[in-house]
Protein backbone atom coordinates (compact mmCIF):
# COMPACT_ATOMS: atom_id res chain seq x y z
CA UNK A 1 0.00 0.00 0.00
CA UNK A 2 1.75 3.15 -0.94
CA UNK A 3 1.68 5.88 1.86
CA UNK A 4 0.34 9.50 -0.18
CA UNK A 5 -2.92 10.38 0.57
CA UNK A 6 -5.05 11.30 -1.75
CA UNK A 7 -8.26 13.58 -1.16
CA UNK A 8 -11.42 12.24 -2.36
CA UNK A 9 -15.45 13.56 -2.30
CA UNK A 10 -17.13 10.86 -0.71
CA UNK A 11 -20.89 10.38 -1.69
CA UNK A 12 -22.21 11.95 1.79
CA UNK A 13 -20.03 15.24 0.44
CA UNK A 14 -17.64 14.92 3.14
CA UNK A 15 -13.75 15.07 2.37
CA UNK A 16 -11.83 11.91 2.73
CA UNK A 17 -8.16 11.15 2.50
CA UNK A 18 -7.33 7.70 0.92
CA UNK A 19 -4.81 5.83 0.14
CA UNK A 20 -3.73 3.88 -2.98
CA UNK A 21 -3.90 0.52 -2.23
CA UNK A 22 -2.48 -2.71 -3.76
CA UNK A 23 -4.61 -5.74 -4.10
CA UNK A 24 -3.34 -9.16 -4.93
CA UNK A 25 -6.02 -11.50 -4.79
CA UNK A 26 -9.51 -12.19 -5.75
CA UNK A 27 -10.71 -12.41 -2.09
CA UNK A 28 -8.81 -9.10 -1.51
CA UNK A 29 -10.65 -7.22 -4.74
CA UNK A 30 -14.13 -8.35 -3.33
CA UNK A 31 -13.88 -7.47 -0.41
CA UNK A 32 -11.90 -3.75 -1.20
CA UNK A 33 -14.09 -2.92 -3.61
CA UNK A 34 -17.98 -3.81 -2.68
CA UNK A 35 -18.49 -0.67 -1.45
CA UNK A 36 -17.50 1.32 -3.86
CA UNK A 37 -19.49 2.80 -7.13
CA UNK A 38 -19.11 4.38 -10.32
CA UNK A 39 -15.55 2.13 -10.70
CA UNK A 40 -13.26 2.55 -14.05
CA UNK A 41 -11.04 0.07 -14.72
CA UNK A 42 -7.88 0.33 -16.56
CA UNK A 43 -6.10 -2.90 -17.39
CA UNK A 44 -2.70 -3.03 -18.60
CA UNK A 45 0.39 -5.39 -18.63
CA UNK A 46 2.66 -2.67 -16.45
CA UNK A 47 5.69 -1.19 -18.69
CA UNK A 48 4.10 2.06 -18.20
CA UNK A 49 4.32 5.27 -20.59
CA UNK A 50 2.40 8.19 -21.31
CA UNK A 51 0.09 6.11 -23.32
CA UNK A 52 -1.02 4.06 -20.35
CA UNK A 53 -1.57 7.11 -17.57
CA UNK A 54 -3.94 9.00 -20.67
CA UNK A 55 -6.13 5.81 -20.20
CA UNK A 56 -6.07 6.71 -16.54
CA UNK A 57 -7.12 10.47 -17.72
CA UNK A 58 -9.90 8.93 -19.26
CA UNK A 59 -11.10 6.62 -16.43
CA UNK A 60 -11.60 9.83 -14.23
CA UNK A 61 -14.02 11.62 -17.00
CA UNK A 62 -16.43 8.92 -16.24
CA UNK A 63 -15.41 6.91 -12.88
CA UNK A 64 -15.21 8.19 -9.22
CA UNK A 65 -12.79 5.13 -8.46
CA UNK A 66 -10.22 4.56 -10.85
CA UNK A 67 -8.58 0.86 -10.94
CA UNK A 68 -5.39 0.05 -12.72
CA UNK A 69 -4.66 -3.59 -13.09
CA UNK A 70 -0.98 -4.53 -13.93
CA UNK A 71 -0.42 -8.41 -14.85
CA UNK A 72 1.47 -9.46 -17.89
CA UNK A 73 -0.69 -12.52 -19.67
CA UNK A 74 0.71 -15.69 -20.67
CA UNK A 75 -2.59 -16.56 -22.52
CA UNK A 76 -2.13 -14.40 -25.18
CA UNK A 77 1.63 -14.97 -26.24
CA UNK A 78 2.04 -17.36 -28.50
CA UNK A 79 5.37 -19.85 -29.01
CA UNK A 80 8.19 -18.47 -29.48
CA UNK A 81 6.59 -14.30 -28.68
CA UNK A 82 7.99 -11.82 -26.13
CA UNK A 83 6.47 -12.95 -23.01
CA UNK A 84 9.90 -13.93 -21.02
CA UNK A 85 11.40 -10.38 -22.40
CA UNK A 86 8.17 -8.44 -21.69
CA UNK A 87 9.69 -4.99 -19.56
CA UNK A 88 8.13 -5.60 -16.37
CA UNK A 89 8.58 -2.78 -14.34
CA UNK A 90 6.14 -2.56 -11.01
CA UNK A 91 7.95 -0.64 -8.25
CA UNK A 92 7.47 2.40 -11.38
CA UNK A 93 4.64 1.61 -12.52
CA UNK A 94 2.95 1.76 -9.03
CA UNK A 95 4.53 5.27 -8.65
CA UNK A 96 3.01 6.54 -11.76
CA UNK A 97 -0.29 4.91 -11.03
CA UNK A 98 -0.04 7.05 -7.21
CA UNK A 99 0.92 10.03 -9.18
CA UNK A 100 -1.99 9.89 -11.80
CA UNK A 101 -4.50 9.54 -9.14
CA UNK A 102 -5.64 5.56 -9.36
CA UNK A 103 -7.21 4.37 -6.26
CA UNK A 104 -6.32 0.70 -6.75
CA UNK A 105 -4.21 -1.63 -8.61
CA UNK A 106 -5.01 -5.12 -8.96
CA UNK A 107 -1.87 -7.12 -8.96
CA UNK A 108 -2.76 -10.55 -9.46
CA UNK A 109 -0.50 -13.86 -9.28
CA UNK A 110 -0.14 -16.52 -11.48
CA UNK A 111 -2.85 -17.94 -9.29
CA UNK A 112 -5.34 -16.27 -11.10
CA UNK A 113 -5.13 -19.11 -14.02
CA UNK A 114 -6.29 -21.67 -11.50
CA UNK A 115 -8.50 -22.77 -13.12
CA UNK A 116 -9.94 -20.23 -15.37
CA UNK A 117 -12.54 -20.83 -18.38
CA UNK A 118 -11.16 -20.25 -21.04
CA UNK A 119 -12.91 -18.22 -24.08
CA UNK A 120 -13.35 -17.50 -28.00
CA UNK A 121 -13.02 -14.00 -29.35
CA UNK A 122 -15.34 -13.04 -31.97
CA UNK A 123 -14.63 -13.71 -35.74
CA UNK A 124 -13.12 -10.67 -36.48
CA UNK A 125 -10.25 -11.78 -34.41
CA UNK A 126 -9.38 -14.02 -37.32
CA UNK A 127 -8.28 -10.76 -39.59
CA UNK A 128 -5.11 -8.62 -39.38
CA UNK A 129 -3.16 -10.10 -36.18
CA UNK A 130 -5.12 -12.66 -35.71
CA UNK A 131 -3.37 -14.29 -38.80
CA UNK A 132 -0.42 -14.54 -37.49
CA UNK A 133 -0.89 -14.82 -34.14
CA UNK A 134 -3.96 -16.86 -34.29
CA UNK A 135 -4.80 -17.49 -30.02
CA UNK A 136 -3.66 -14.24 -29.27
CA UNK A 137 -7.38 -12.66 -28.67
CA UNK A 138 -8.53 -15.90 -27.44
CA UNK A 139 -5.74 -15.38 -24.48
CA UNK A 140 -7.15 -11.13 -24.36
CA UNK A 141 -10.31 -11.87 -24.07
CA UNK A 142 -10.60 -14.96 -21.50
CA UNK A 143 -7.84 -13.11 -19.23
CA UNK A 144 -9.95 -9.41 -19.17
CA UNK A 145 -13.49 -11.51 -18.85
CA UNK A 146 -11.36 -12.97 -15.47
CA UNK A 147 -10.45 -9.11 -14.64
CA UNK A 148 -14.12 -8.12 -14.71
CA UNK A 149 -15.64 -10.60 -13.39
CA UNK A 150 -13.03 -9.96 -10.09
CA UNK A 151 -13.31 -6.30 -9.92
CA UNK A 152 -16.73 -5.76 -11.76
CA UNK A 153 -16.33 -2.20 -12.81
CA UNK A 154 -19.00 -0.07 -14.75
CA UNK A 155 -16.48 1.36 -17.08
CA UNK A 156 -13.60 -0.27 -18.59
CA UNK A 157 -10.72 2.20 -20.44
CA UNK A 158 -8.65 0.61 -23.67
CA UNK A 159 -6.15 2.52 -26.09
CA UNK A 160 -7.12 2.75 -29.84
CA UNK A 161 -3.32 1.70 -30.88
CA UNK A 162 -4.90 -1.68 -30.96
CA UNK A 163 -8.01 -0.86 -32.44
CA UNK A 164 -9.10 -4.86 -33.58
CA UNK A 165 -8.46 -5.70 -29.99
CA UNK A 166 -10.98 -2.75 -28.39
CA UNK A 167 -13.27 -4.28 -31.33
CA UNK A 168 -12.84 -7.62 -30.24
CA UNK A 169 -13.82 -6.58 -26.56
CA UNK A 170 -16.56 -4.46 -27.33
CA UNK A 171 -18.34 -7.44 -29.35
CA UNK A 172 -17.29 -10.05 -27.14
CA UNK A 173 -18.79 -8.50 -24.08
CA UNK A 174 -21.81 -7.40 -25.47
CA UNK A 175 -22.61 -11.17 -26.83
CA UNK A 176 -22.24 -11.99 -23.41
CA UNK A 177 -24.24 -9.37 -21.95
CA UNK A 178 -22.03 -7.58 -19.77
CA UNK A 179 -23.34 -4.19 -18.57
CA UNK A 180 -19.66 -2.61 -18.99
CA UNK A 181 -19.17 0.49 -20.49
CA UNK A 182 -16.01 -0.22 -22.87
CA UNK A 183 -14.30 2.93 -23.64
CA UNK A 184 -11.87 3.84 -25.65
CA UNK A 185 -8.82 6.13 -25.81
CA UNK A 186 -6.74 7.73 -28.28
CA UNK A 187 -3.01 6.99 -29.42
CA UNK A 188 -0.66 8.65 -27.43
CA UNK A 189 2.69 9.41 -29.89
CA UNK A 190 5.88 10.45 -29.34
CA UNK A 191 7.37 13.74 -30.58
CA UNK A 192 8.56 12.04 -33.92
CA UNK A 193 5.08 10.16 -34.19
CA UNK A 194 6.20 6.58 -33.13
CA UNK A 195 3.14 4.97 -31.41
CA UNK A 196 3.66 4.68 -27.41
CA UNK A 197 4.67 1.03 -26.68
CA UNK A 198 6.11 -0.70 -24.11
CA UNK A 199 7.76 -3.04 -26.83
CA UNK A 200 9.17 0.65 -28.31
CA UNK A 201 11.97 -0.11 -25.22
CA UNK A 202 13.43 -3.61 -27.00
CA UNK A 203 13.81 -1.43 -30.49
CA UNK A 204 17.83 -1.44 -30.98
CA UNK A 205 18.98 2.30 -31.37
CA UNK A 206 18.95 1.55 -34.79
CA UNK A 207 15.68 0.61 -35.44
CA UNK A 208 14.30 2.96 -32.92
CA UNK A 209 15.74 5.62 -35.78
CA UNK A 210 13.77 3.89 -38.07
CA UNK A 211 10.41 3.28 -36.48
CA UNK A 212 8.90 6.50 -36.76
CA UNK A 213 8.45 6.12 -40.47
CA UNK A 214 5.61 3.61 -40.36
CA UNK A 215 3.70 6.68 -38.59
CA UNK A 216 5.24 8.72 -41.62
CA UNK A 217 3.47 6.25 -44.27
CA UNK A 218 0.10 5.66 -42.26
CA UNK A 219 -0.09 9.91 -42.33
CA UNK A 220 0.50 9.75 -46.41
CA UNK A 221 -1.76 7.17 -46.95
CA UNK A 222 -4.69 9.34 -45.30
CA UNK A 223 -3.73 12.76 -46.91
CA UNK A 224 -3.91 11.01 -50.10
CA UNK A 225 -6.74 8.51 -49.74
CA UNK A 226 -8.81 10.62 -52.15
CA UNK A 227 -6.56 11.52 -54.69
CA UNK A 228 -5.22 7.49 -55.58
CA UNK A 229 -7.06 3.99 -55.32
CA UNK A 230 -6.53 1.73 -52.07
CA UNK A 231 -4.38 -0.29 -53.81
CA UNK A 232 -2.28 2.53 -55.29
CA UNK A 233 -1.55 3.46 -51.74
CA UNK A 234 -0.46 0.40 -50.02
CA UNK A 235 1.77 -0.43 -52.91
CA UNK A 236 3.45 2.95 -52.78
CA UNK A 237 4.01 2.42 -49.22
CA UNK A 238 5.16 -1.03 -48.99
CA UNK A 239 7.92 0.23 -51.80
CA UNK A 240 8.67 3.46 -49.53
CA UNK A 241 9.14 0.63 -46.33
CA UNK A 242 11.93 -1.78 -48.76
CA UNK A 243 14.11 1.19 -48.77
CA UNK A 244 14.26 0.87 -44.63
CA UNK A 245 14.29 -2.31 -44.92
CA UNK A 246 10.59 -2.58 -43.33
CA UNK A 247 8.37 -5.43 -44.60
CA UNK A 248 4.79 -4.93 -43.05
CA UNK A 249 3.14 -8.12 -41.53
CA UNK A 250 -0.08 -6.30 -43.11
CA UNK A 251 -1.00 -2.92 -44.30
CA UNK A 252 -4.71 -2.64 -44.80
CA UNK A 253 -7.50 -0.02 -45.63
CA UNK A 254 -10.39 -1.16 -43.68
CA UNK A 255 -14.10 -0.30 -42.68
CA UNK A 256 -13.50 0.54 -38.80
CA UNK A 257 -16.68 -1.74 -37.65
CA UNK A 258 -16.22 -4.98 -39.68
CA UNK A 259 -12.57 -4.51 -40.42
CA UNK A 260 -13.49 -5.83 -44.09
CA UNK A 261 -11.23 -3.84 -47.40
CA UNK A 262 -13.15 -0.34 -47.39
CA UNK A 263 -14.50 0.79 -50.08
CA UNK A 264 -12.80 3.36 -52.67
CA UNK A 265 -15.61 6.22 -51.53
CA UNK A 266 -16.26 4.93 -48.17
CA UNK A 267 -15.81 7.98 -45.54
CA UNK A 268 -14.93 6.38 -42.57
CA UNK A 269 -11.73 3.78 -43.12
CA UNK A 270 -9.11 2.54 -40.56
CA UNK A 271 -5.61 2.68 -42.07
CA UNK A 272 -3.78 -0.42 -40.10
CA UNK A 273 -0.33 -1.68 -40.15
CA UNK A 274 1.80 -4.08 -38.35
CA UNK A 275 5.61 -4.45 -39.06
CA UNK A 276 8.65 -5.96 -37.18
CA UNK A 277 11.76 -4.39 -36.64
CA UNK A 278 14.65 -7.06 -35.64
CA UNK A 279 12.59 -8.82 -33.08
CA UNK A 280 10.05 -6.18 -32.15
CA UNK A 281 6.42 -6.27 -33.66
CA UNK A 282 5.04 -3.18 -33.97
CA UNK A 283 1.12 -1.88 -34.35
CA UNK A 284 0.07 1.19 -35.41
CA UNK A 285 -3.39 3.06 -36.94
CA UNK A 286 -4.86 6.01 -38.30
CA UNK A 287 -9.07 6.44 -38.10
CA UNK A 288 -9.75 8.93 -40.91
CA UNK A 289 -13.58 9.86 -40.29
Amino acid sequence: MLKVLKQKNSHQGLILFIKMEIINNENQAKEVLKDFSDTALVPTMGNLHSGHLSLVDKAKEVGKTIIASIYVNPLQFGINEDFDSYPRTLHDDLSKLEQAGCDFVFCPSENILQNIQKYKAPDISKKLCGKSRPTHFDGVVTIVRKLFEVLNPNYAVFGLKDYQQFLIIKKFFKEHNFQIKILGSPIIREEDGLAMSSRNNLLTPEDRKIAPRIYEQLTSIRNNINNKTHNELIVNSIEAFKEDDIFPEYLSILNPETLEDAGENDESVLIAIAVKLGNVRLIDNILVN
